[in-house]
């Protein structure tokens, strides 16, 4: 027995109804189930860090020496300049020691900058091909600038204490991986803003390189502040600069024995927090935008 025909004007209705439920294949999910997909990406973030790790320098003729020759470079020529012409070492104990925990840790805290710019203009192909929440793109990107520093981490906890005549191991330097930490999630954060502002601003690479130029300065990497700065308001301002703080942290700790006080510990948690959620719902506010262009 043939069955009759459905309604047309109950089919209609239904069709209506349905398409009213349909959603864009691609939009920007709530924030609890984009960190839910996140967490489902995990292993795609962290084989995506180890592949690409050490890529600088992979395709040159020393290859991964130079993630130990850099800093110790960088470290001869600003202490040439500095240290020695200009004297800037006058009244800081352990030079060498200071100027290369400052260009050691300062280039990680630069880089997570600079190279995240464009980070998502680069990487165009697999935002296109793939579904994916893009935050995974900057976490990889910042997981592989923590596997790349290993070397000269390494390098510079062996300096700390083998330098000759120099202060040796002290039990603060047990605190320098919580100091480390902190530094992981500052740098993480200002990834996903630096990724973000690129990606709406392409010339923000200019900008963002003589921003970076200045802090650099402005962090005491060769010098000490509290010798050259004697205005109140400048120096208590210059003392909360991140960068400053952690230098000043690393090196108590690493250097001096120092422990760093409850007021810096504070300070660098909250800037460090604060600073990874803001970059991070910059970052996640535009991601319909990112498959575009």
């Amino acid at each position: 027995m043939i069955r009759a025909s459905e309604n047309p004007s109950r089919s209609s209705s239904r069709g209506a109804t349905e398409a009213g439920e349909l959603k864009p294949v691609i939009g920007r999910p709530p924030l609890r189930i984009y960190l839910r997909q996140l967490w489902q990406r995990r292993y795609f973030i962290l084989a995506e860090s180890r592949a690409k790790a050490f890529s600088q320098t992979r395709n040159m003729l020393l290859g991964h020496v130079w993630l130990i020759l850099s800093p110790l470079l960088d470290a001869a020529v600003y202490g040439l300049i500095f240290g020695l012409l200009l004297k800037t070492s006058r009244g800081i104990d352990y030079f060498v020691l200071y100027l290369f925990v400052g260009i050691t840790f300062f280039g990680m805290i630069s880089q997570s900058v600079g190279g995240a710019v464009g980070l998502i203009r680069s990487r165009k192909n697999i935002i296109k091909a793939f579904s994916f929440p893009r935050a995974a793109l900057v976490l990889s990107f910042s997981l592989r600038q923590v596997i790349d520093a290993v070397p000269q981490i390494l390098v510079a906890a062996l300096v700390v204490a083998f330098f000759p005549n120099g202060p040796g191991l002290h039990p603060a330097v047990l605190l320098s991986p919580f100091v480390y930490l902190l530094m992981i999630i500052f740098d993480a954060g200002l990834s996903f803003f630096s990724a973000w502002l690129s990606d709406i601003i392409p010339d923000a690479k200019i900008p963002i390189n003589y921003a970076i130029r200045f802090w650099f300065f402005a962090s005491g990497i060769f010098f000490n502040i509290d010798h050259f700065i004697h205005d109140s308001m400048w120096l208590k301002i210059l003392h909360s600069n991140p960068g400053y703080i952690i230098l000043d942290m690393m090196r108590g700790c690493l250097i001096y024995g120092k422990y760093p006080p409850q007021g810096q510990w504070v300070l660098l948690t909250v800037i460090a927090v604060s600073t990874f959620i803001i970059g991070f719902l910059c970052f996640w506010s535009r991601e319909v935008k990112y498959s575009r262009g």
